[in-house]
């Protein structure tokens, strides 16, 4: 067998178990799901199992760690004045990664277990932005920043969430350019610099 062959045959085993995985966590709660349920549930052997992964923790860690990879990735391009002004281009590249493998994310975020990793999500990016040297301090420094910050972390992740629960009709594109409109309506109110209005003292 070539590497050519190798890799595309390594490609397809993670992706079987990654959806049996998937599919099981939809029926169980996690410490309860073995290697064994995997095995049976991707209708592979356990040796193509360890070949890829340790332990069942190991399955959801890489799932988990590749999405953070990805959007650090993303985040890494994001800059403050560009993405506010025109959100849509770096939107659609996390759409084109989501529909890359579509069914995985879709089961993983229809588990009870998806709302402690959105949280993990949103943090991310909010902690990036409290520490983006493109964002003006005297916007950071605000008191508000923080949930102004939560808000469109929150906003973003929740539409994209309501689509991958079936909760809305619209297409990832579509959602995406909705989204894109309201930050760049709503952004220069939601991020404006702070003016502090002149102290005027009696007499003067």
């Amino acid at each position: 067998m070539g590497k050519k062959a190798e890799y595309k045959s390594s490609i397809r085993s993670r992706r079987m178990i990654r959806h049996a995985f998937g599919e099981l966590m939809q029926e169980k709660e996690f410490n309860r799901i073995t290697v064994t349920d995997i095995i049976t549930r991707a209708d592979i052997n356990r040796g193509t199992f360890y070949a890829h992964y340790q332990d069942t923790r190991a399955v959801l860690e890489q799932i988990e760690n590749e999405i953070i990879e990805k959007m650090l990735e993303f985040l890494r391009e994001f800059h403050y004045s560009n993405f506010f002004q025109e959100p849509l281009p770096l939107l659609l590249k996390v759409v084109l990664y989501l529909e890359d493998d579509e069914e995985i994310y879709r089961l993983l975020i229809n588990t009870k277990s998806s709302d402690q990793f959105l949280r993990k999500l949103k943090a991310i990016f909010v902690t990036y932005m409290e520490t983006d040297m493109d964002i003006p301090d005297s916007i950071k420094k605000a008191p508000d920043f923080r949930i102004r910050a939560h808000f469109f972390a929150g906003g973003i992740a929740n539409l994209y969430q309501a689509w991958f629960r079936g909760d809305t009709e619209q297409s990832l594109h579509d959602i995406s350019v909705v989204i894109s409109d309201i930050i760049i309506s709503s952004s220069a109110m939601f991020f404006k610099e702070r003016q502090i209005a002149p102290v005027i003292r009696q007499g003067e």
